[in-house]
């Protein structure tokens, strides 16, 4: 019995040994098959955490790299358009600037004039094609309206002449910019392609700065004939809404300044006569000549006064600072228990549309405009609001503002705390004309248009207010579109005076897409640094990586042959035994 007893543990003893053997060296063919020593949790506990702390962190850098490498593509794509090779930006507009010195001089033709007006005609849509230019189908200057063209051709309007100098000296103001004193939009009737002429119209009054019968006459030749434009048009200054067409665009005016209407006349009054170039260079005229409009969206932040209490005052604000979305604002009563005489503005904030509202405090200053800290910046008024007495609320008491920012920015992650902006808004690189979202547009635009020769509905999609409809255009900004433009005007109306004025917009208009160009280098060469980082660090992450998880090829292949060693004399060893029989044990 004893003896049975012995032989069964032996074969139990000899089949574990087996197996433990046998294990030993599967896991160690596992890691040689594998290269890795850590093949599952239970191979190293902490090393596996390691493992994959360290992975991800490798996952995430592969991110920053694909972000950082479709970020050159977009910035790439932008400097190979504003900078200074063939075909860019910079380059036709050297092109108009030589074609503009030229046709400034006193030995160039009208017909010269007009002939180079229609090269610039041509160099001006090729700065539209540059303008939506895109990067895999995305338009980089467009914001985030990526799908769409950042611009279409359309018509500007520019009013030219004289008017009177403020102290009331003299008739010697050039009034070349007066028209962002009035309200002038451009029509194509056709609908179809643009007009390939300039439309200029003369307003006459009778006898000198006396105000009589006002009449519009208009030209597509350099004033070398004139047509009377249609339907009559009231006594003395336009009133506002009227509209006048010719050649196939109407031009509509309103507010129009009374001292800019006292001076638009023609020399000594009266009809212009045939070939009378000097209505162009004495006279005030409107021109009606192509630019380009922006559809693209901006990074600007607009307040709009979404309630006003019955009584209530008319109260201007803006916003200031950088707002993630829309922030309401309500003006709150003063409550009972308040001082008699507050020196601070009870109001309320909401970042969820209302559906919470946060009430806070802010000091009434002694002068300067009213600032309400809200998230994100300050919502400013420009006067003080009447919220009443302590328990009696005034008539501004829950007057409500809606703080709407726009964010055209398409930034790009590349790195845990770290984004770069990839595009650029083109109305700040490019300007030309655009309507802002939310503005009020007057009727006329965007809706359809009585053709008053007709009597036909045509419909307008192409009306965009400029001047005071228009905020975005100002001397301060250089406005590329507007400048050859008005340029192109200038020169198929044979304006050398124009011409010479157009040379040092065109400058400045130079000098500001060259800072653009060199933003965007700064953004190259920042994205360049990132990625040396990045590929530094993703060096780094793999040596680490390694060391954990990767086996030792020497010691693995020493412990390969030992346990197969091993295994193998188990094998014979057991074969050994097995053949022993009851015998043996006696």
């Amino acid at each position: 019995m004893a003896i049975r007893i012995t032989q069964q543990m032996l074969y139990s003893s000899l089949i574990n040994d087996m197996n433990r053997t046998l294990s030993d060296y599967t896991e160690t063919n596992i890691q040689n098959s594998s290269q890795k020593r850590i093949n599952k949790p239970s191979d190293d506990p902490v090393g596996a955490g390691r493992v994959v702390s360290s992975r991800a962190t490798l996952s995430k850098i592969n991110t920053y790299t694909d972000n950082v490498t479709t970020a050159k593509g977009w910035l790439s794509t932008a400097d190979s358009v504003l900078g200074s090779g063939e075909g860019s930006v910079q380059n036709l507009l050297s092109d108009i600037r030589t074609r503009a010195m030229q046709a400034a001089t006193s030995t160039v033709t009208a017909e010269n004039r007009l002939q180079i007006g229609q090269q610039v005609r041509g160099l001006l849509s090729q700065l539209v094609a540059l303008s939506n230019s895109d990067f895999s189908g995305s338009h980089i200057f467009a914001g985030h309206k990526t799908d769409q063209p950042a611009y279409v051709e359309g018509l500007g309007v520019s009013l030219h002449g004289v008017a009177p100098n403020p102290d009331g000296s003299g008739n010697d103001q050039a009034i070349s910019e007066a028209y962002k004193n009035v309200d002038a939009t451009a029509v194509n009737l056709g609908g179809g392609a643009l007009p390939s002429h300039v439309v200029s119209f003369v307003p006459v009054q009778g006898g000198g700065n006396t105000a009589g019968t006002a009449t519009y006459y208009w030209t597509d030749d350099a004033g070398k004939t004139w047509n009377p434009c249609g339907p009559p048009q009231p006594d003395s200054a336009p009133s506002p809404g009227c509209t006048i067409s010719g050649g196939g665009v109407a031009l509509h005016i309103s507010d129009m300044d009374a001292q800019v209407t006292a001076y638009y006349n023609a020399p000594g009054g009266g009809e212009p006569e045939l070939d009378d170039q000097s209505s162009l260079d004495n006279g005030s005229w409107f021109c009606v000549r192509p630019t380009a409009i922006y559809q693209g969206d901006d990074d600007d932040t607009k307040v709009t006064t979404t309630y006003t209490p019955p009584g209530g005052g008319a109260i201007s604000s803006t916003a200031h600072g950088y707002f993630s979305r829309d922030v309401a604002v309500r003006l709150d009563p003063y409550l009972a228990t308040d001082p008699a005489a507050p020196g601070f503005i009870r109001y309320s904030y909401s970042v969820d549309d209302g559906g919470t509202w946060i009430e806070a405090t802010t000091p009434i200053p002694t002068t300067g405009d009213i600032n309400l800290p809200v998230p994100g910046g300050y919502l400013t008024l420009d006067s003080a609001p009447n919220l009443g007495a302590p328990g009696a609320p005034g008539p501004d008491a829950g007057m409500q503002f809606v703080i709407h920012p726009h964010r055209a920015d398409v930034n790009f992650q590349i790195g845990e705390r770290s984004t770069i902006t990839v595009n650029m808004v083109g109305k700040e690189v490019f300007g030309g004309l655009y309507n802002y979202p939310g503005d009020l547009i007057k009727d006329y635009a965007g809706g359809l248009y009585n053709d008053p020769g007709t009597g036909e509905n045509v419909y307008n999609d192409r009306a965009i207010p400029v001047g005071s409809e228009n905020p975005y255009y100002n001397d301060s900004v250089p406005n590329l579109f507007e400048t050859v433009g008005e340029l192109i005007c200038a020169l198929e109306c044979n304006s050398q005076s124009c011409v010479q004025m157009s040379l040092d917009k065109l400058d400045a208009v130079m000098n500001h897409i060259m800072a653009k160009a060199a933003e965007i280098g700064g953004r190259e060469d920042r994205l360049a640094a990132t990625e040396s980082a990045l590929i530094m660090r993703q060096f780094s992450e793999e040596d680490n990586l390694s060391r954990i998880e990767d086996v030792d090829m020497t010691e693995l292949l020493t412990k390969l042959a030992q346990q197969q060693t091993a295994y193998q004399a188990v094998l014979k060893s057991s074969s050994m035994i097995m053949q022993m029989g009851l015998v043996n044990f006696l």
